[in-house]
């Protein structure tokens, strides 16, 4: 078996926005935005609903990698993503590779089909989590905490990420785990 680490730098972009900003995996959004100075913190005053807006927005990380030919020579290779929070779609090289709607699992998408030797593209784009939401409780109410924002328990997402009478509501979103491809050969 070999794994190659897609850990470190990344760019963070905001759907429709020019701007891209050097992001870290594992992390997340606000926290690519704070080191970024790109938000204030979310902590401070009332500053959690100008944080909370932010999450109105889709948001996609990319970066460059490079395949090894020995990655290659494996029977299979999987893109191993142990924490993406939440609905995340993703693509290598401009292809569909695979979808995720849960942060606590982990998702394995086979991919040895899009990579190539040399340089590869991934780009994982997060839908925001608070449309989704408002959306599913239009179609059906789930109430949970009175504390919390209508509709949370329709996404595998840590729910205390969206307010409760302890806590403020800051729905981030990110690859907040490792990701690695993994080759190997079955025996």
């Amino acid at each position: 078996m070999l794994t190659s680490s897609l850990n470190g730098p990344w760019q963070m972009q905001i759907a429709g926005d020019a701007v891209s900003y050097p992001a870290q995996v594992p992390g997340s959004v606000y926290a690519d935005l704070l080191r970024s100075d790109a938000m204030e913190d979310p902590f401070y005053r009332d500053n959690e609903m100008t944080a909370l807006a932010l999450m109105e927005n889709d948001f996609c990380y990319t970066r460059r990698f490079i395949v090894e030919d020995a990655l290659l020579r494996h029977e299979r290779v999987l893109l191993r993503c142990e924490g993406l929070d939440t609905l995340a779609e993703i693509r290598i090289n401009d292809a569909f590779a695979g979808r995720a709607d849960n942060m606590h699992r982990t998702w394995e998408f086979d991919v040895k089909s899009l990579l190539r030797a040399g340089e590869n593209t991934i780009e994982i784009t997060f839908s925001s989590p608070t449309r989704y939401i408002r959306a599913a409780y239009a179609q059906c109410k789930a109430d949970g905490s009175s504390h919390a924002m209508q509709g949370f328990p329709h996404l595998r997402k840590a729910h205390c990420m969206f307010g409760w009478d302890w806590g403020p509501r800051l729905p981030d979103a990110g690859i907040w785990r490792d990701i690695a491809l993994v080759g190997f050969t079955c025996a």
